[in-house]
């Protein structure tokens, strides 16, 4: 028994003594990447990167490379650096407007090779170029930092949907969904970096937009919607009410497969912050239900209509279609996007729990 305790020991040291290590001090740590397509057709990546210096706060500086293969920005920034890169701890990364447009396939593939990188890498497509973004100023906080958090704040307590690495790759492979992104722009009066709404792709780039006034509405039909706010206008009247803590969920069901139809219902729930008027009477309240559900249909529709033109499917409604329809032939999806009639039901349920008289 102690032979076997000892030579289990032993393997577990010399095992131990075969792992890698990297001490933080000796690397740099890659945090955020750009990608950029050149005037001359090359890929020019911008890497964000973290230094550590004894008793020193953490500082960070760009790096810029280009290739005509993405999987090899990385090697050409090796010879600027005078220590290892290490992407271990990459936060985020960013599609330059123009990159975006002609395609991502490669450069994604090129992320979910990598090991070293988390399935919960952020993504999003810049205006411009994303080495722009980088190069913005963000204080202390650090620019990786800085632009998760942007997107996170939005994902959780506002209206972009949930995005990362893992969600795009399934969208991207899925013949029943197709991907989107968020859009970061830089603020050229301030200086800092916001949302800019979210873009639209087939199964290889982008072919859309959503801007940000219609980003409660997408987020309705492809997420759960939690927190945030929407102001509600009392119809026939000028008073208007924010509706805040929305919650929402939705639900397909296929009406009929020829012609192919499909009715969603989504239901929304959220009480009233602010009201402009001076009291809130269950007429006014009904009023602000009925208002909320015809904006949410109508804008709901418009959407669609406008997937259908793009024939897009971003909010997975083949995906869908393949689960409950044991005949449907999802390699035939895209093509038959334009004929699908959908009907779009709202159920809005409003609260006056938060009101102030």
């Amino acid at each position: 028994m102690r032979k076997k305790l000892l030579l289990t020991m032993v393997m577990i040291l010399l095992l131990s003594g075969c792992v890698e290590k990297e001490v933080i001090d000796d690397v740099n740590l890659v945090v955020a990447v750009g990608f950029d397509l050149t005037e001359n057709g090359k890929i020019r990546g911008s890497a964000n990167v973290n230094t550590y210096m004894k008793d020193q706060p953490v500082t960070d500086y760009l790096m810029v490379s280009e290739s005509k293969l993405s999987r090899d920005v990385l090697s050409e920034m090796q010879k600027q650096s005078p220590d290892p890169l290490v992407i271990g701890k990459l936060q985020i990364a960013l599609f330059g407007e123009k990159l975006a447009k002609q395609g991502l396939s490669e450069i994604v593939d090129t992320l979910q090779r990598d090991a070293s990188i988390g399935e919960r890498l952020l993504l999003a497509v810049t205006r411009n170029d994303a080495n722009n973004i980088l190069e913005a100023e963000f204080a202390t906080i650090g620019a990786a930092k800085y632009l998760t958090n942007l997107i996170l704040h939005n994902k959780l307590s506002r209206d972009l949907p949930r995005t990362n690495l893992h969600l795009f790759l399934y969208q991207h492979y899925s013949e029943g969904q197709d991907p989107f992104l968020p859009i970061l722009k830089k603020n050229e009066q301030t200086g800092s970096v916001e949302i800019d709404g979210l873009v639209l792709m087939d199964d290889k780039k982008v072919v859309g937009e959503i801007p940000n006034n219609k980003l409660l509405f997408f987020k309705v039909l492809t997420d759960q919607y939690t927190k945030g706010s929407h102001i509600v206008e009392v119809p026939d009247s000028e008073e208007s009410a924010v509706v805040k803590s929305i919650s929402s969920s939705r639900k397909l069901k296929v009406i009929s497969t020829n012609p192919l139809k499909v009715k969603i219902d989504v239901k929304i729930e959220g009480f009233i912050n602010e009201y402009t008027g001076k009291k809130i009477t269950p007429k006014i309240k009904e009023q602000l239900a009925k208002a909320f559900e015809d904006q949410v249909e109508k804008e709901s529709m418009a959407l669609i209509q406008k997937f259908k033109e793009l024939k897009i499917d971003p909010i997975g409604i083949g995906d869908e279609l393949r689960s409950k329809i044991r005949t449907f032939n999802i390699k035939e999806w895209r093509e038959r996007i334009p004929e699908l009639a959908v009907d779009v039901h709202a159920d809005v349920v409003i609260s006056e729990t938060g009101v102030i008289d």
